[in-house]
Formats: C-alpha cells, structure tokens, sequence
C-alpha cells in the first residue's frame, strides 16, 4: 500500500498536535533508512534432520540444540555490512549504535510462550521446562551481543529481557511474567558471562525488571481514548525502568504472523516493553465479540508505543530472527516452510525502519505458510504506522516480484553442499531409527560434526 503525500500529512499533524511524535535531533536521513537485508544460510540449523518432531520426554530435542553460532554470526556481520554499505562490520556497527563510554544497551527479545514455566507462583517457576513453541533463541542474541562487545560497549552495560507481565496486576501474585528459561540464559552466559539478564519482568529475590520511573515519558501514551483511559494505565502502560534508562535499544523480534495483529515484528514485539498488553486484545478491549485494538488502521497501540520517545526514538537497529520462525504468537512449533524446500527458514533480518521490516515479514510467513494463515488480520498496524510517517509498507505479489518503495536486499551466503548433504543423509538415518532419546544424541552429534 502507497500512501498519498495528503494522507501522510493529515497523520503526522495529528500525531505532532497530541505530542505523540518522538522527538528527533536533526540530520539528514541514513542511506538505508528503508533498507531491509535478508541473509540466508541453509546451514544455519538442522532441527529437520528430526523431522521437527519435538519428544516431551527427550530434552535433546529442543530445537534451539540445532542451531550452529558460528555461521549466524556470519550471516549477522554479512548482513550488517550489507545494511550500511561498509566492508567492515564493526564499523557498520558503529554507525548504527555510536556508543559512547558509559550509555547503556537494552535488547527487547521475545519469550512470549515462557508461560509454560509458570506454575502461578513464584517459588513454582520451571526453569528448565522442556517445551515446543517457537520462542527466542541465543544464536540471534549472542551475533548481536558480540557486535556491540566488538565496537567497545563492555558486557555489563548491556542488559536483555522480555519485560512484561501480561496481565499488568500491581499484585506480583497475579502476574503471568515472561522468562528468560535455563536454555536460554545458559548459552548467553557461557558466551557473554557479564550481560546483565533479567530473568523475569518481576521477581521475589530482585532478579527481574522494575516499574519504578517518575520520567515524563515512562508511561506510554495512546491515542485510542479506550486504552489511554484505563483506570490501571499508571501500572499498566508504564515502561520498565531498564528500557527508560537505556540509551541505545535494539528489537529483536521473532519472524512470525499473528491471529490478532496480522504480523509479529518489531511493532509487535515492543507490546513487551510495557507492563501489560492485555487490554489490546478481545475482549478485554471491548467487549466480548469486538475486535482489538490491533485490528485497527487508525490508533493501533502498537504504533503509540514506538512512538515513545524511549523505545522508536532509542532504537538503533531490528534484528529478526527468522532462523526457525513461527506462523503465531503461540502454539508454534517450528516446522518446515514452503519457500525454503520444506526446511527451516534459516535467515536473519536486519533493518533499522519497523514498517518496511514488518511488510517484509508478513510476506515471507504469508507465502510459506498460507495454510496456517489464511484466516489471519491483514497488518492494519503496518497501515497505521505508515501513515503517521514511521515507514513504508508494501506487499509483494510474489517472492519473485520484489518491492517497489523498500529497499531489500538477499544474500545467499555461499555453503558447503557436501554439508547439507550429510544433514540428508543424517536424517535418513534418524528416520529409520527407534527415535530415542539415545537416537536423538547421535543425530544432534552427527549434524554438529557434519557443519
């Protein structure tokens, strides 16, 4: 969709009439200001070769096991240089983040299905739960962080969450926290021991996010008159301390769809941000029978929060990872995807403007995945943003036609064939296997040795 420049005016007026518009120091605007580039590597995982199967029983099969660092790093740097036209991925980096000793870094990642550690109290929290939906995984976050170690920002200074709370209650016994499991903070830490992980957005023992900020901007200001007036919005829309505090942030959104919202990026991604989200949806929104406010081409919350001078304004890079990706917000497991032969869709996103990023997103899910998401929402977020001047959204025809107004950019990193075909080969074994939990070992060990 193109917006008219008269459309485009009539948003940002209103939008500078209410105050919502961040505030902005003068420059001129970055070559890749619309710019997504998209780097692919089949070789980046292989949780294939176990058909995707997922045993409840076998801790092995986590699918974040399947996943190579070495090469998502490459991808990552590819990437990096790609988006800014240098040769050097620090110095493309520097560009992105012009880190000054003693800022700090937020990194918003997504652990939206860590409910299943939840047992509704705290002392009850399953840490190392086993379980199958698409959430974050450390490749991603680990490429990033040694980008920003790399460009001087030291590990202390850089801190990682998914703050929200869900249900925003001022009673911590009423919370349904998001969490940083085991799995995830284990690899983290054993790359990077000094970053600061919050390991839920509240905690008992001080080990999570806080809410206690008097800045003027700390409570997310909407423009639907139904959110803005909520009773509990002082609890609620209120940003964690450690995203008002930061200096630099950077979204790592999931490359995903939504049964509400359309699309899962790096909008969507940032609800986490702010305590509580859950008035957006049906029907707490409304009313029983009422769509959310995500629906809506006019107002969405999701725009109003990267409108906050703390997160859009702060915002230095979107990194999506789309190395196994999902279709939703839950209920997700990874499976294999059309345009990638049936396989992982194994690509990491970079970009620096959420609606070009986002329409970019919505096509590559929409595309390989149609079935699963024939009766999902178009991206009305996308609509909205585009018109109060966040971006450029567009939909491709096909994944052949390419884009009109956003400059995107594949690159299919170079690989070893002969590796791709011992992961066949490897999968053919496992096939014909008992598929236990001894099976399951000596496949992940043969693919690890195969890259």
């Amino acid at each position: 969709m193109a917006l008219t420049r008269r459309e485009f005016l009539q948003g940002t007026a209103a939008l500078a009439a209410a105050g919502l518009l961040p505030h902005r120091p003068a420059h001129a605007a970055s070559t890749w200001e619309h710019r997504v580039v998209r780097a692919h590597n089949p070789l980046a995982s292989y949780f294939d070769v176990l058909d995707f199967e997922f045993l409840k029983d076998v801790p092995d099969t986590y699918y974040g096991n399947f996943v190579n660092q070495d090469i998502v790093n490459g991808m990552f740097d590819a990437a990096l240089c790609a988006l800014t036209g240098d040769n050097d991925p620090a110095a493309a980096m520097r560009k992105l983040v012009p880190y000054k000793p003693g800022e700090k870094v937020f990194i918003k990642i997504n652990t939206t299905t860590t409910y299943s550690l939840w047992g509704g109290q705290w002392d009850k929290i399953n840490w190392d739960s086993h379980y199958n939906d698409t959430d974050a995984i450390a490749e991603p976050i680990n490429a990033t962080l040694r980008a920003l170690v790399r460009i001087g920002v030291p590990q202390e200074n850089i801190s990682l969450c998914d703050p929200s709370w869900s249900e925003g209650s001022p009673d911590s016994s009423k919370r349904t926290p998001r969490l940083v499991p085991n799995r995830l903070a284990k690899k983290i830490k054993a790359a990077f021991p000094s970053v600061v992980i919050y390991r839920s957005s509240y905690m008992p023992d001080g080990n999570g996010i806080t809410w206690t900020s008097n800045d003027a901007n700390a409570i997310v200001k909407f423009r639907d008159p139904v959110i803005d007036r909520r009773k509990e919005r002082v609890t609620s829309h209120r940003l964690s301390d450690q995203v008002v505090g930061a200096d630099h942030f950077i979204n790592l959104p999931i490359m995903k769809r939504h049964d509400q919202g359309g699309v899962t990026g790096a909008f969507k991604n940032n609800f986490g941000t702010i305590a509580s989200c859950a008035y957006f949806h049906e029907p707490n929104y409304a009313g029983k029978g009422t769509p959310g406010a995500m629906f809506s081409d006019k107002a969405n919350p999701t725009v109003d929060i990267w409108l906050n001078p703390h997160v859009g304004g702060r915002t230095r890079l979107i990194v999506c990872d789309g190395i196994l990706a999902g279709w939703n917000w839950g209920g997700d497991p990874p499976t294999g995807w059309k345009q990638f032969g049936g396989r992982s869709p194994n690509c990491l996103l970079l970009g620096t403007e959420p609606v070009a990023m986002d329409s970019v997103v919505y096509d590559h899910v929409t595309e390989s995945l149609p079935d699963k998401v024939k009766d999902y929402p178009p991206p009305n977020m996308l609509v909205d943003a585009a018109k109060v001047g966040l971006g450029r959204h567009e939909s491709r025809k096909s994944p052949q036609a390419g884009y009109e107004t956003i400059d995107y950019t594949e690159l299919n990193q170079p690989f070893d064939e002969a590796k791709l075909q011992k992961l066949a080969e490897v999968k053919k074994q496992y096939a014909a296997s008992g598929k236990t939990a001894g099976d399951v070992k000596r496949a992940l060990e043969a693919c690890r040795a195969a890259i």
